[in-house]
This record gives C-alpha cells, structure tokens and sequence, in this order.
C-alpha cells in the first residue's frame, strides 16, 4: 500500500510518522486516512487531531504500516544542550542542582578542609574566603558551596596544624637520634626577628629522611645567648624530644648561637667515679645495642655543630681579604672580560688562513 502526500495545516507541529497516512479537513474537524489499498483510497474519518486515535486505526486496519511507525518519538536535540534520553527530570534532582550542600554534609565538609588546607600551607590570611573575587570564583567552580567564614577558615587551620603536630610527634617519638637547627632572620629596616627550629630525623614510617619546621618565634632585641636557649629548651619540652635523642644542635657561627651552647668542661672523675662506671660497664644486663649507641654517639648534651655553609662563606671571605689574593682576582677577572675579545681574535685569524 501507498500513501498520498498531504499538505501541513498550520498550528502545533504534528508528527510525521503519524500525519503521513492522514490529512485533516478544517472545515469538518475531521482527519481522513489516506491510505491507498487495493480498493483505493481508506478514506476513514476520525474526529478531531487525537494522535493516540490516528495509531488505533492504523493498528486495525493498516498493521503493516502500524508495525514502522515508532512506540514514542525521538525529542529533537536542541543546539549547545546536552543530550536528552526521553527521561524526565524528578523533582527532587530539579531542587537539589539548585539548592546548596547541608552545612554537616559530607560534600560541604570536604570542601571546607580542602580550603582550610589550602589557606594553612600558603600562608594567606583568613579574610581571603571573604574577598568578593574569591566568592565569585568559588561559585563558579561550585555554586552549591557555601563559602565559610574567616573564623570558621580559621578554626579548621587551628585543627589541622593540632592533627598534624601529633602525627609527627609520634614519628619524632618513634626517631632513633634527631638533629635540631635553628637560624634568625632579621626583616628589612630591622623591624622584626624571627628564629627558626627545625629537625631533621629518619622516620621509620615513610622509610626517608624528613625535616620538619618545629617552631618560627619572634624574638625581641637584642637576641642573647639566654634568649636563644630558653626558646630552644621550650621548643625541644612543647614537642616532648628527649634529650638523649637530639644529636646535635646545627647553627651559625654568631657569637650569641656559639655561647648559647658552649658546655662547660667535665670536671675530672674521681676514683669512686671510676670505680661506679666500671661497675655500669661490667653491668650483663645492659644490651649490645646500648653499648653501640654509647659508643657511636657518646654522652651528648645539646653540642653545637657549625653550619657547613655559613663556614665556608666566612672562610671566602676571610681569603678575599688578603692583599695577594684580591691580585689574583684581579688578573682573572681581566682575563674573563677580554675572553670574548680574544675569541673574535681567534675568528679573525681563521678567517685570514683560509683558502
């Protein structure tokens, strides 16, 4: 069988896999099928532009041509939308692409831990959650965040700095022998000073060396041997580090860092002192790996270890001082600024010899 070519009426665009065997007459409100069979045209009238009555009597009366008319129609894809499976949004999914995260929802928490992450290791102040710039790229990465508060940010750094110090508390605790260094910095114009503690140490969880920031303190003028012990004793008691464990103390070669830590000279032992380490020695209870340690690192009690580098700079410049020295520097540096001169030179003389 056939079907005529029929003439769209104006109105709601109709389906073409339905309107192709019917046309409408307006004048009757009527829609006529026009498929051809053996005996000419169908010519059935069906009231009104009811779809679901049109597929009925093609179902009756045409199964052939019902049978490639698809169940439901294909939804046109609209340019820059995404794709679209005939499914219809619930009305929970529509709320909730609007709608922002519960304050105690996971999503909303690891966001925030993320930021305060982020604020804590950069350095960057609080208030920064605050800027409007921020907000706006925020909510452009996120819109269903809600930004936190500086007092919030601030509160979440104060928690992971807690968590974190007792995570390396128990690997300095877990740390055979630790070397603690130290340094002051002085800002531009004398305005502030700042010393450093650090400690480097092999940590037995992640199998690698590792060297950690301990304390930064402003410290007042002038910076006195005293001052720098006290935060040092300080630093060393807030961490909970034995004394046994530190190894040594690596600083500078100022004058205030090297009386910070100059011992006192052992008094000479005595006969009864004599006689008791003979008996500690002769002691079976004491392990091979005590004596190793003893003999290894001996009885230290915060020695000071000169910067490798700091010695070295002074050292440069105590040889820049001499007369004979600063000669030869002379003489090198002329022969480095005529280098390229005697290059050319070279250029010149190559140019000359050749054929």
């Amino acid at each position: 069988m056939a079907a005529m070519p029929i003439n769209r009426v104006g109105g709601r665009k109709r389906r073409d896999d339905l309107w192709t065997y019917f046309q409408y007459n307006s004048s009757e409100r009527k829609a006529e099928c026009i498929v051809l069979g053996d005996n000419g045209k169908c010519g059935h009238k069906l009231g009104g532009k009811n779809t679901t009555n049109l597929k009925r009597h093609l179902k009756a009366h045409h199964a052939d041509i019902f049978s490639k008319i698809p169940v439901t129609r294909t939804p046109i894809q609209k340019s820059g939308c995404p794709n679209n499976d005939g499914a219809q949004t619930s009305i929970e999914t529509a709320f909730a692409a609007g709608s922002k995260y519960k304050s105690n929802s996971v999503e909303q928490h690891v966001k925030e831990q993320a930021l305060a992450l982020w604020i804590g290791r950069t350095g960057l102040p609080a208030c920064t959650v605050e800027d409007e710039d921020f907000i706006h790229m925020m909510e452009t990465f996120d819109k269903r965040m809600t930004i936190p508060k500086r007092t919030k940010i601030n509160n979440l750094v104060d928690k992971i700095y807690d968590d974190e110090k007792l995570k390396y508390k128990e690997r300095l605790a877990r740390a055979r022998k630790i070397t603690i260094g130290q340094d002051i910095w002085t800002k531009k114009g004398l305005t502030a000073s700042f010393l450093a503690i650090s400690a480097c140490f092999f940590c037995t969880v992640v199998n690698k060396a590792q060297h950690i920031l301990l304390r930064l303190d402003q410290i007042a003028h002038p910076h006195t041997a005293e001052c720098i012990k006290h935060c040092i004793d300080r630093c060393i008691e807030d961490w909970g580090i034995p004394q046994h464990k530190i190894l040594t103390v690596i600083t500078d070669n100022g004058s205030n860092m090297i009386a910070a830590f100059k011992s006192n000279e052992p008094d000479e032992p005595t006969s009864s002192d004599s006689e008791d380490e003979s008996i500690e020695t002769s002691n079976p209870e004491d392990s091979e790996v005590a004596v190793r340690e003893r003999q290894r690192f001996g009885a230290i009690d915060m020695s000071r270890t000169p910067c490798v580098v700091h010695t070295l700079q002074l050292v440069v410049n105590m040889i820049q001082k001499d007369t004979s020295v600063n000669r030869l520097l002379s003489k090198v540096r002329g022969l480095s600024s005529s280098a390229s001169h005697l290059w050319q030179l070279s250029d010149c003389c190559r140019c000359v010899n050749k054929p």
